[in-house]
Protein backbone atom coordinates (compact mmCIF):
# COMPACT_ATOMS: atom_id res chain seq x y z
CA UNK A 1 0.00 0.00 0.00
CA UNK A 2 1.31 3.44 -0.96
CA UNK A 3 3.01 5.17 2.18
CA UNK A 4 0.82 2.91 4.84
CA UNK A 5 -2.52 4.03 3.20
CA UNK A 6 -5.57 1.60 4.34
CA UNK A 7 -8.33 3.16 3.54
CA UNK A 8 -9.65 6.89 3.76
CA UNK A 9 -12.09 9.37 2.50
CA UNK A 10 -11.05 12.53 0.31
CA UNK A 11 -13.25 15.40 -0.76
CA UNK A 12 -13.68 18.46 -2.88
CA UNK A 13 -12.93 16.17 -5.64
CA UNK A 14 -8.61 16.11 -4.72
CA UNK A 15 -7.62 12.77 -5.35
CA UNK A 16 -4.17 12.08 -3.53
CA UNK A 17 -1.17 11.63 -4.94
CA UNK A 18 -1.08 7.73 -4.62
CA UNK A 19 -4.38 7.77 -6.36
CA UNK A 20 -6.15 5.67 -3.27
CA UNK A 21 -9.77 6.36 -1.42
CA UNK A 22 -12.95 7.23 -1.85
CA UNK A 23 -13.16 11.00 -3.32
CA UNK A 24 -16.06 12.57 -2.93
CA UNK A 25 -17.10 16.39 -4.61
CA UNK A 26 -17.42 18.87 -1.57
CA UNK A 27 -17.28 18.42 2.08
CA UNK A 28 -19.16 16.29 4.32
CA UNK A 29 -20.02 16.15 8.00
CA UNK A 30 -17.35 14.88 9.98
CA UNK A 31 -19.23 11.53 11.04
CA UNK A 32 -20.16 10.90 7.45
CA UNK A 33 -16.26 11.49 6.81
CA UNK A 34 -15.04 9.18 9.35
CA UNK A 35 -17.74 6.28 8.47
CA UNK A 36 -16.57 6.56 4.30
CA UNK A 37 -13.73 6.26 5.82
CA UNK A 38 -13.88 2.80 7.76
CA UNK A 39 -12.74 4.65 10.43
CA UNK A 40 -14.91 4.13 13.19
CA UNK A 41 -13.76 0.80 13.93
CA UNK A 42 -12.87 -0.29 17.61
CA UNK A 43 -9.69 -1.49 19.46
CA UNK A 44 -9.18 -3.40 22.76
CA UNK A 45 -5.88 -4.22 24.52
CA UNK A 46 -5.40 -7.74 25.10
CA UNK A 47 -2.74 -9.46 27.55
CA UNK A 48 0.18 -11.21 25.62
CA UNK A 49 1.03 -14.58 26.78
CA UNK A 50 4.40 -16.90 25.35
CA UNK A 51 4.54 -20.26 25.01
CA UNK A 52 6.95 -22.33 27.37
CA UNK A 53 7.60 -26.10 25.87
CA UNK A 54 5.04 -28.29 28.19
CA UNK A 55 3.35 -25.62 29.47
CA UNK A 56 0.10 -23.50 28.71
CA UNK A 57 0.48 -19.73 27.95
CA UNK A 58 2.27 -17.96 30.36
CA UNK A 59 1.04 -13.94 31.22
CA UNK A 60 3.61 -11.34 29.91
CA UNK A 61 3.89 -7.16 30.94
CA UNK A 62 2.34 -6.52 27.64
CA UNK A 63 -0.52 -6.18 25.74
CA UNK A 64 -2.03 -5.92 22.15
CA UNK A 65 -3.95 -2.85 20.67
CA UNK A 66 -5.77 -5.36 18.26
CA UNK A 67 -8.49 -3.89 15.81
CA UNK A 68 -11.96 -5.55 16.76
CA UNK A 69 -13.68 -5.75 13.07
CA UNK A 70 -10.14 -7.58 11.42
CA UNK A 71 -8.53 -9.03 14.28
CA UNK A 72 -5.18 -7.06 13.11
CA UNK A 73 -2.38 -6.53 15.70
CA UNK A 74 -1.73 -2.86 15.50
CA UNK A 75 1.31 -2.47 18.53
CA UNK A 76 2.30 -3.84 21.52
CA UNK A 77 1.88 -1.68 24.89
CA UNK A 78 2.52 -1.55 28.83
CA UNK A 79 -0.09 -1.94 31.49
CA UNK A 80 -0.36 1.87 31.75
CA UNK A 81 -1.37 2.44 27.99
CA UNK A 82 -5.31 4.23 28.24
CA UNK A 83 -6.92 3.07 25.13
CA UNK A 84 -8.70 5.95 23.16
CA UNK A 85 -11.10 5.24 20.00
CA UNK A 86 -11.55 6.42 17.06
CA UNK A 87 -14.78 8.32 17.72
CA UNK A 88 -13.04 10.68 20.29
CA UNK A 89 -11.25 11.32 17.18
CA UNK A 90 -14.95 12.63 15.47
CA UNK A 91 -15.80 13.99 18.52
CA UNK A 92 -13.00 16.61 18.09
CA UNK A 93 -13.78 17.09 14.17
CA UNK A 94 -17.13 17.74 15.79
CA UNK A 95 -16.24 20.09 18.46
CA UNK A 96 -14.54 22.41 15.78
CA UNK A 97 -17.34 21.77 13.08
CA UNK A 98 -17.99 25.78 13.13
CA UNK A 99 -14.25 26.57 12.46
CA UNK A 100 -13.48 24.20 9.63
CA UNK A 101 -14.46 22.38 6.65
CA UNK A 102 -13.21 18.95 6.03
CA UNK A 103 -11.54 17.84 4.15
CA UNK A 104 -9.99 14.28 3.86
CA UNK A 105 -10.17 11.16 6.86
CA UNK A 106 -6.99 8.89 6.43
CA UNK A 107 -6.84 4.85 7.94
CA UNK A 108 -3.14 4.19 7.98
CA UNK A 109 -1.27 0.25 8.53
CA UNK A 110 -4.43 -1.25 8.50
CA UNK A 111 -5.56 1.00 11.56
CA UNK A 112 -2.53 1.50 13.86
CA UNK A 113 -3.06 5.30 12.74
CA UNK A 114 -6.20 7.10 11.93
CA UNK A 115 -5.98 11.47 11.25
CA UNK A 116 -8.59 13.66 9.43
CA UNK A 117 -7.43 17.29 7.99
CA UNK A 118 -10.06 19.98 7.85
CA UNK A 119 -9.22 23.95 6.71
CA UNK A 120 -9.52 26.78 9.20
CA UNK A 121 -12.78 28.80 7.60
CA UNK A 122 -11.48 32.47 6.94
CA UNK A 123 -7.67 30.98 7.13
CA UNK A 124 -7.59 30.93 3.28
CA UNK A 125 -6.45 33.38 1.28
CA UNK A 126 -4.86 34.23 -1.87
CA UNK A 127 -1.39 35.78 -2.26
CA UNK A 128 -1.98 37.34 -5.25
CA UNK A 129 -4.89 36.35 -7.66
CA UNK A 130 -5.71 32.46 -8.55
CA UNK A 131 -2.79 31.84 -5.92
CA UNK A 132 -4.71 30.34 -2.38
CA UNK A 133 -2.66 29.31 0.45
CA UNK A 134 -5.04 27.45 3.30
CA UNK A 135 -4.14 26.96 6.96
CA UNK A 136 -5.37 23.64 7.94
CA UNK A 137 -5.64 21.56 11.15
CA UNK A 138 -4.62 17.99 11.23
CA UNK A 139 -6.40 15.85 13.93
CA UNK A 140 -4.00 12.26 14.70
CA UNK A 141 -4.78 9.15 16.81
CA UNK A 142 -2.29 6.13 17.18
CA UNK A 143 -2.94 2.87 18.19
CA UNK A 144 0.86 1.88 17.59
CA UNK A 145 1.84 2.46 21.13
CA UNK A 146 4.11 5.04 20.03
CA UNK A 147 2.18 7.64 18.60
CA UNK A 148 -0.28 9.66 21.01
CA UNK A 149 -3.54 11.99 19.85
CA UNK A 150 -2.85 15.21 18.86
CA UNK A 151 -4.04 18.42 16.78
CA UNK A 152 -1.70 20.08 14.57
CA UNK A 153 -2.11 23.56 12.61
CA UNK A 154 -0.36 22.96 9.16
CA UNK A 155 -0.63 24.07 5.35
CA UNK A 156 -0.68 20.28 4.48
CA UNK A 157 -3.26 17.88 3.41
CA UNK A 158 -2.37 14.79 4.81
CA UNK A 159 -3.12 12.02 3.02
CA UNK A 160 -0.77 9.08 4.00
CA UNK A 161 2.13 8.60 5.79
CA UNK A 162 4.69 10.56 4.34
CA UNK A 163 2.54 13.89 4.78
CA UNK A 164 1.33 12.90 8.17
CA UNK A 165 5.00 12.86 9.12
CA UNK A 166 5.73 16.38 7.18
CA UNK A 167 2.72 17.81 9.31
CA UNK A 168 3.72 16.86 12.37
CA UNK A 169 7.58 17.54 11.83
CA UNK A 170 6.68 21.31 11.13
CA UNK A 171 7.01 23.96 13.25
CA UNK A 172 3.70 25.93 14.63
CA UNK A 173 1.07 25.57 17.04
CA UNK A 174 0.68 21.58 18.41
CA UNK A 175 -1.25 20.02 21.27
CA UNK A 176 -0.47 16.48 21.95
CA UNK A 177 -1.60 14.17 24.96
CA UNK A 178 -0.30 10.13 25.81
CA UNK A 179 -2.44 7.17 25.96
CA UNK A 180 -2.25 7.41 29.85
CA UNK A 181 -2.96 9.94 33.06
CA UNK A 182 -6.80 10.04 31.39
CA UNK A 183 -6.44 10.71 27.79
CA UNK A 184 -10.05 10.17 27.35
CA UNK A 185 -10.90 13.58 29.32
CA UNK A 186 -8.14 15.60 27.76
CA UNK A 187 -9.43 16.08 24.10
CA UNK A 188 -10.92 19.80 24.56
CA UNK A 189 -7.48 21.03 25.25
CA UNK A 190 -6.55 19.73 21.80
CA UNK A 191 -8.33 22.55 20.04
CA UNK A 192 -7.16 25.39 22.52
CA UNK A 193 -4.08 26.89 20.24
CA UNK A 194 -7.01 27.25 17.21
CA UNK A 195 -7.02 31.05 17.53
CA UNK A 196 -3.18 31.37 17.95
CA UNK A 197 -3.05 29.17 14.74
CA UNK A 198 -5.16 31.50 12.82
CA UNK A 199 -3.10 34.18 13.75
CA UNK A 200 0.21 32.85 12.93
CA UNK A 201 -1.64 32.19 9.03
CA UNK A 202 -2.44 35.98 8.87
CA UNK A 203 1.21 36.81 9.48
CA UNK A 204 2.12 34.05 6.74
CA UNK A 205 -0.17 34.89 4.32
CA UNK A 206 0.99 39.27 5.10
CA UNK A 207 4.48 38.09 4.31
CA UNK A 208 3.99 36.47 1.05
CA UNK A 209 2.18 39.19 -0.46
CA UNK A 210 5.44 41.26 0.75
CA UNK A 211 7.04 38.57 -1.50
CA UNK A 212 4.72 39.06 -4.23
CA UNK A 213 5.31 42.96 -4.12
CA UNK A 214 8.96 42.50 -3.97
CA UNK A 215 10.17 43.11 -7.66
CA UNK A 216 13.54 41.40 -8.52
CA UNK A 217 16.42 41.81 -11.19
CA UNK A 218 17.60 38.40 -13.17
CA UNK A 219 21.42 39.36 -10.74
CA UNK A 220 18.86 39.74 -7.79
CA UNK A 221 17.30 36.31 -8.34
CA UNK A 222 20.83 35.11 -8.85
CA UNK A 223 22.14 36.33 -5.52
CA UNK A 224 18.86 34.73 -4.01
CA UNK A 225 19.40 31.17 -5.47
CA UNK A 226 23.00 31.23 -4.28
CA UNK A 227 22.02 32.20 -0.75
CA UNK A 228 19.20 29.24 -0.62
CA UNK A 229 21.83 26.98 -1.68
CA UNK A 230 25.26 28.52 -0.57
CA UNK A 231 26.81 28.45 -3.31
CA UNK A 232 30.50 30.04 -3.40
CA UNK A 233 31.14 32.69 -6.39
CA UNK A 234 32.67 30.97 -9.11
CA UNK A 235 31.00 27.59 -8.28
CA UNK A 236 29.33 25.88 -10.93
CA UNK A 237 25.78 24.90 -9.91
CA UNK A 238 23.78 22.45 -12.14
CA UNK A 239 20.61 23.56 -11.47
CA UNK A 240 20.69 27.17 -11.92
CA UNK A 241 19.04 26.97 -15.23
CA UNK A 242 16.24 24.27 -14.35
CA UNK A 243 15.53 27.11 -11.53
CA UNK A 244 15.69 30.07 -14.13
CA UNK A 245 13.51 28.28 -16.00
CA UNK A 246 10.73 27.93 -13.31
CA UNK A 247 11.37 31.41 -12.73
CA UNK A 248 10.66 32.48 -16.14
CA UNK A 249 7.91 29.78 -17.42
CA UNK A 250 7.04 28.02 -14.47
CA UNK A 251 3.64 26.76 -12.72
CA UNK A 252 2.26 30.26 -11.45
CA UNK A 253 4.46 32.56 -12.68
CA UNK A 254 1.28 34.37 -14.67
CA UNK A 255 0.21 35.61 -11.40
CA UNK A 256 3.28 37.86 -10.29
CA UNK A 257 6.23 37.43 -12.84
CA UNK A 258 9.36 38.83 -11.87
CA UNK A 259 9.08 38.87 -7.98
CA UNK A 260 10.25 37.72 -4.75
CA UNK A 261 7.46 35.39 -4.48
CA UNK A 262 7.90 33.80 -7.83
CA UNK A 263 11.41 33.17 -6.81
CA UNK A 264 10.61 30.98 -3.96
CA UNK A 265 7.73 29.53 -5.65
CA UNK A 266 10.24 28.33 -8.83
CA UNK A 267 13.13 26.63 -6.02
CA UNK A 268 9.56 25.37 -4.55
CA UNK A 269 9.15 23.95 -7.52
CA UNK A 270 12.30 22.01 -8.98
CA UNK A 271 12.67 21.22 -5.18
CA UNK A 272 8.95 19.07 -4.72
CA UNK A 273 6.73 19.18 -7.78
CA UNK A 274 6.06 15.54 -8.99
CA UNK A 275 4.54 17.27 -12.06
CA UNK A 276 5.44 16.04 -15.50
CA UNK A 277 7.91 12.92 -14.61
CA UNK A 278 7.32 9.02 -14.61
CA UNK A 279 5.18 7.37 -11.53
CA UNK A 280 8.93 6.16 -10.17
CA UNK A 281 10.55 9.72 -10.48
CA UNK A 282 7.24 11.17 -9.31
CA UNK A 283 7.86 8.48 -6.02
CA UNK A 284 10.99 9.67 -5.05
CA UNK A 285 10.39 13.33 -5.69
CA UNK A 286 7.33 13.43 -3.11
CA UNK A 287 8.94 11.74 -0.54
CA UNK A 288 12.23 13.96 -1.14
CA UNK A 289 10.04 17.00 -1.44
CA UNK A 290 7.67 16.12 1.94
CA UNK A 291 9.62 15.14 4.29
CA UNK A 292 13.76 15.07 2.70
CA UNK A 293 16.08 17.76 1.35
CA UNK A 294 14.05 18.99 -1.03
CA UNK A 295 11.11 20.20 1.85
CA UNK A 296 14.30 21.43 3.57
CA UNK A 297 15.30 23.72 1.16
CA UNK A 298 11.82 25.11 -0.03
CA UNK A 299 11.88 26.01 3.70
CA UNK A 300 15.02 27.66 3.51
CA UNK A 301 13.81 29.32 0.28
CA UNK A 302 11.06 31.01 2.10
CA UNK A 303 13.40 32.21 5.28
CA UNK A 304 16.06 33.99 3.03
CA UNK A 305 12.89 35.74 1.04
CA UNK A 306 12.18 36.87 4.34
CA UNK A 307 15.24 37.98 5.68
CA UNK A 308 15.38 40.20 2.25
CA UNK A 309 11.67 41.91 2.90
CA UNK A 310 12.50 42.66 6.55
CA UNK A 311 16.09 43.74 5.93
Amino acid sequence: MPANFTSGWLGNGERAWHGMGVVTDGTLPAREAFETADALFAVEKRPLYYLSEGMDGLPTEHFAVVRTDSEALLGIVSKQYEIVQNDSLLRMAEFIREEVDMDCVIVLSNGAKVCFTATLRGAETDIVPGDTVKRRIVGYLGHDGKTGCGAKFTNIRVVCQNTLTAALSESGAHSSITHKNGANNNFDALINSIDVARQDFVTECELMREFSQFSITNSQFNDFVDKVYNIDEGQVFRKRDKITAAMNRGYGVEFNPGTLWTAVNAITQVETSTRGTTAAKGRAQFARGTFGLGAQISKRAFAVARDLVTA
